[in-house]
């Protein structure tokens, strides 16, 4: 028996199971969890990153310096986007235990329900409103305890945010002097208007996939084995079957064979990224860089969707909000003793606080604008800091976009990061939407609510501006807001460009699955983590049923 070592994990001598499960974010630590609920079934979890043992991963009040940092994250770029000025954005993924959930805003949101009988239209069958609805309310254990909308005493802890920062209730009665309403719960039916986002925290912590799913299951189940750390190069077949992974952890290359399946949990870039290195994917690019295709599948790395994000910044007087006035330190240094103590007070805010959803024109059958409101100044994914000030930064996305770009290998070398190609604004009418969602902002930050956080508009520098000025300021700073998807989309079997059915199967391919953000045929109306979530639990129950 070949010995795999890990630096973290120690001499492991275990190479075969039944599922070896490549990707520890969302998707994979509930594919990892929910199938080793039976102990005779033997799991392996494999993680290129290391533990979440970075503080600043588990208060989310530190989410501010966390998620401009470079550790714990893959650091991706995208190619030069032709429609932005030329740029290459920033696309921060999680490389640690609980993936892109361990570094992102905790906001919990679903999307709207009719996305997913969308989903089903498009050929992706069993993926309904109501089978959506019935999986999110068994992922959930929300705080303010079950109903229609709600579920009770799931992995997943989920918190109604009941005390927030004084500047994000003045977000939300901003909303309402524009025009929009009120929303207490933004699950519970109709959301078009303003609120506050519930949150995956539970006692004042992030609640991660990994600690939602997978801390005590760890540590209690001896047929669950997870190995940082351990980078998957390829996935290895007979024939058309996959048999394994071959992966390199502790500057070691071992075969971890899979009995039964081989599940691809990487997410929207990675996933399709290991399918093309491994010879799945479209044949005459992978023979370009080197690769011998094994199914040619050309739908793989097509399909990628994001939702592009127009941030409005302002600075405020120093100590009015978050940020690095001496007031504000004084603040932070005060609620850092608060929740040391007692886990209470601004520390365990997710700072991106208020939400808001609304329609772009008339006639829409369901909102295709988000708003995101920070109580302080935040700019280029937290890198830039507004040194000795405050501020605040509204954010408004495109939740629709008809722009569709691709994932390629850059070369056939597993450590090389993949081209990743957006395409943003590319798709007919997403200009014209995203400057519809910056003028409804704008129109939002002009509130008398707001007036008393507002010393000085940055970025634009004044809120009245023509279309074509709206349009020069998205090219110049427009950012993602983090939710890639569809690279490998689910669809019928007569749809060449599918590269999965309904339950995650690889056309073509016998023991192999995809479970992650990648099988989403079309982007939802809101933030990506929970759907995710609920797929996999959809997926994993299926699976043990079978």
């Amino acid at each position: 028996m070949l010995a795999f070592h890990n630096r973290e994990a120690g001499i492991f001598m275990r190479t075969e199971f039944d599922y070896v499960i490549v990707g520890a974010g969302s998707a994979g630590c509930v594919m990892a969890s929910r199938l080793s609920e039976d102990p005779s079934v033997s799991v392996c979890l494999l993680e290129a990153g290391g533990r979440d043992r970075d503080l600043r991963i588990h208060v989310p009040g530190m989410l501010g310096d966390l998620l401009g940092s470079r550790s714990s994250n893959w650091n991706y770029h995208t190619a030069p986007q032709a429609n932005l000025d030329n740029r290459r954005l920033y696309w921060p993924r999680g490389k640690v235990l609980g993936g892109s959930s361990a570094i992102n805003a905790m906001c919990y949101s679903r999307g709207d329900l009719g996305d997913y009988d969308d989903w089903e239209d498009a050929g992706a069958e069993g993926w309904s409103a109501m089978d959506a609805l019935h999986w999110f309310k068994r992922s959930e254990d929300y705080s303010a305890g079950a109903d229609q909308w709600h579920g009770a005493g799931g992995p997943l802890g989920v918190a109604k945010v009941t005390r927030g920062h004084p500047a994000t209730e003045h977000f939300v009665m901003a909303g309402t002097q524009a025009g929009l309403r009120r929303i207490d719960d933004f699950h519970a039916g109709n959301r078009d208007g303003v609120g506050v986002f519930d949150t995956t925290t539970r006692a004042g912590r992030r609640c991660s996939a990994y600690t939602a799913y997978l801390g005590p299951s760890e540590r209690e189940r001896s047929n669950l084995t997870i190995l940082s750390h351990a980078l998957v190069r390829r996935i290895l077949f007979d024939g058309t079957r996959a048999q394994g992974v071959d992966a390199m952890g502790g500057g070691e290359a071992r075969l971890l064979v899979a009995r039964r399946e081989v599940i691809l949990s990487a997410g929207a870039i990675n996933t399709p990224q290991l399918l093309m290195l491994s010879g799945i994917g479209p044949a005459d690019h992978l023979s370009a860089c080197g690769i011998s295709p094994v199914i040619d599948l050309p739908g793989v790395g097509e399909n990628l969707q994001d939702h592009l994000d127009i941030a409005l910044l302002a600075r405020s007087a120093p100590g009015k909000t978050i940020g690095y006035s001496l007031q504000s330190m004084g603040q932070m240094a005060l609620a850092l003793g608060e929740y040391a103590i007692s886990r209470r007070g601004l520390m365990t805010s997710n700072l991106a606080e208020g939400c808001g959803f609304a329609c772009s024109r008339e006639g829409l059958g369901k909102p295709d604008i988000q708003l995101h409101f920070l109580p302080g100044y935040s700019d280029r994914h937290g890198e830039e800091k507004f040194i000795g000030s405050n501020g605040i930064t509204l954010h408004a996305c495109h939740l629709y976009p008809s722009s569709r770009g691709r994932v390629r290998l850059g070369s056939a070398d597993p450590a090389e990061h993949p081209v990743i190609d957006p395409a943003y604004l590319s798709g007919e009418g997403d200009l014209e939407a995203l400057i519809a969602a910056a003028k409804l902002v704008a129109e939002i930050a002009r509130q008398p609510a707001l007036a008393g956080y507002v010393e000085k508009w940055v970025y634009p520098e004044h809120l009245d501006r023509t279309d074509d000025e709206w349009a020069a300021l998205i090219r110049a700073r427009a950012e993602t807001i983090y939710h890639p998807v569809g690279t490998c989309r689910m669809g019928r079997r007569s749809d060449e460009m599918a590269v999965t059915d309904g339950s995650g199967a690889v056309r073509g391919a016998a023991g192999l699955r995809v479970v992650d953000a990648s099988l989403m045929p079309s982007l939802i109306g809101g933030n990506t983590n929970a759907p995710v979530i609920m797929m996999a639990e959809k997926i994993s129950a299926a699976m043990k049923e079978a």
